[in-house]
């Protein structure tokens, strides 16, 4: 990333990562969290963050950070719109709103990477005449796999899935066949 670029974390937690991208990328970074008491440690967080960059000299990108859930909310809407990099730890979410975000993916922008611990796209999903449609269709996703140790919320290894916002298969299909 660089920053020129627009970062989102949807389930942001304490904010570390929005921080992270901001700092180390300068770029426009958000994020949201529905949990209220992690959302207290995320702004006293960005508060220390800040005195800390001012004390070092060190510049950052803008921070947003939104309380409650990403769905419905309009400044993350927005930003959405924008991003060329979503980061969601959505492994531990239902269903119902794993689909609701393959949905908001829908106004990405092509080319937005989207990295979840939990694919959006189906293995062995082929796009057909029944799911042409589908939200689905303009995601291309990469598997890849970390190691034990490399990450603070487990401490096995694991898999994460990266997916680009890339509508030409789903053109091409319908193209094709309509």
């Amino acid at each position: 990333m660089n920053s020129d670029q627009v970062f989102i974390d949807l389930g942001s937690g304490v904010g570390n990562v929005v921080l992270q991208a901001a700092l180390e990328a300068g770029c426009e970074s958000w994020g949201c969290e529905i949990k209220p008491e992690y959302c207290a440690l995320a702004e006293a967080q960005q508060k220390e963050f800040a005195a800390r960059c001012r004390l070092w000299g060190l510049a950052h990108g803008s921070i947003h950070l939104e309380r409650g859930s990403f769905i419905g909310n309009e400044r993350i809407k927005d930003a959405l719109q924008k991003a060329d990099v979503v980061v969601v730890n959505n492994e531990v979410f239902s269903s119902k709103l794993n689909d609701e975000l393959t949905s908001l993916f829908l106004d990405l922008k092509e080319g937005c990477r989207i990295v979840s611990l939990k694919s959006f796209v189906p293995d062995g999903h082929k796009i057909s005449v029944r799911n042409a449609w589908n939200p689905v269709n303009v995601l291309r996703v990469v598997k890849k796999e970390y190691f034990s140790g490399s990450v603070s919320w487990k401490d096995r290894a694991g898999t994460y899935f990266i997916s680009t916002k890339d509508s030409a298969a789903q053109q091409r299909f319908l193209e094709k066949n309509h």
